[in-house]
């Protein structure tokens, strides 16, 4: 069994898919260990967190039981014991053509990428970062550190993060290589550490959606998306500006074929 740190685990999917593998989610269970002495005497018949000193003759044997509660770090162990022992759980650390090629919707692939977020949503916490630093310049000192515009630039852009109505973050794992991105939306409550340590070479676990078409370009965190998409009747559209509304090009992140999306069920070292 191998060890890990989680960073990031999606609960409702790990227990979708053990639902469907166990035929439901089991809470607690109970482990009972047997302890033989073929000596006689003394001995301890330990369980884990539970022990208990038993005399047992030549020949006997002492069993002690458990209730242990099953918590999500090992949900996702039974899941990835499963997919590994099903052969449906492959490893990359690197994807070439051929490797691309034979990838297909809902193959589970683990690899080992760093991830990175959209450049507005990296753009705005670090702005919030900043924003914060600000507040604690200014009360040790007298002295203004910036000018108000400033400060109101710097809120300005701590506050393009809030502009997404979803409560997912736009996610891009990147190979050593930089070839064959992947891009997933991964969802704010199931962060165990925070965003800010969400930083280096991470294994992911994760379950393919499609592959980008050719030619086919994704672009993160469109900040006129949802404008985009409200009804307008005829006299409203007219009044609309007469360009198409997209993100400055200082905010612009585009991911462009070759590369997949995927839905994220693990992060961990």
């Amino acid at each position: 069994m191998k060890l890990r740190s989680f960073m990031y685990l999606n609960h409702d999917m790990l227990n979708s898919y053990l639902s469907a593998i166990d035929g439901g989610i089991h809470d607690s269970e109970i482990i009972t260990h047997t302890h033989t002495n073929q000596k006689g005497g003394n001995v301890d018949v330990n369980a884990g967190m539970f022990s208990a000193g038993a005399q047992i003759g030549k020949g006997g044997s002492a069993e002690v039981t458990k209730t242990v509660q099953i918590n999500h770090p090992a949900r996702f162990e039974r899941l990835f014991s499963y997919l590994q022992q099903n052969n449906q759980a492959k490893y990359y650390q690197a994807i070439d053509n051929n490797i691309f090629d034979s990838l297909s919707r809902d193959d589970f692939i683990e690899v080992l990428v760093k991830p990175r977020f959209s450049k507005i949503k990296e753009l705005a916490n670090t702005a919030k970062s900043l924003g914060t630093l600000l507040d604690v310049f200014q009360s040790f000192t007298e002295e203004t550190v910036f000018d108000e515009k400033t400060k109101q630039d710097v809120d300005n852009v701590s506050r393009l993060g809030d502009l997404k109505t979803s409560k997912t973050i736009s996610c891009v794992l990147n190979f050593e290589d930089g070839a064959f991105p992947i891009v997933s939306d991964l969802d704010e409550q199931h962060f165990i550490v925070p965003q800010e340590n969400f930083v280096g070479e991470v294994y992911v676990l994760c379950k393919i959606q499609r592959k980008l078409q050719k030619g086919e370009k994704i672009e993160l965190d469109e900040i006129f998306e949802q404008l985009q998409k409200i009804p307008l009747n005829r006299e409203q559209r007219r009044q609309m500006p007469k360009k198409d509304l997209k993100n400055p090009k200082e905010f612009k992140d585009v991911i462009s074929d070759p590369a997949f999306t995927a839905s994220v069920i693990a992060v961990y070292q």
